[in-house]
């Protein structure tokens, strides 16, 4: 059915509806770029938020592991 109807309308409007489909495919390419800009932008962001929060939470790994260490060695002292 779709295509009887694409036919028909072809036959009735010639070359209009050639534009016609040409600026619906460049519309959509246009739109699908600009998606693709936007998710791109979006990812880099995340990533960056991402890296920031990796490099804090292995500053407090380090930190953790250091007083661990610190306790420890304090309690050995304790012992003896």
């Amino acid at each position: 059915m779709p295509t009887d109807l694409e036919h028909m309308l072809k036959e009735l409007f010639g070359e209009q509806m050639n534009r016609f489909s040409q600026l619906k495919s460049d519309q959509m390419t246009r739109l699908n770029t600009k998606l693709q800009e936007l998710a791109r932008e979006a990812l880099k962001d995340e990533l960056g938020k991402l890296h920031t929060e990796i490099g804090e939470l292995r500053a407090r790994v380090t930190r953790l592991e250091e007083e661990r260490a610190e306790n420890a060695s304090e309690s050995l002292e304790s012992n003896f």
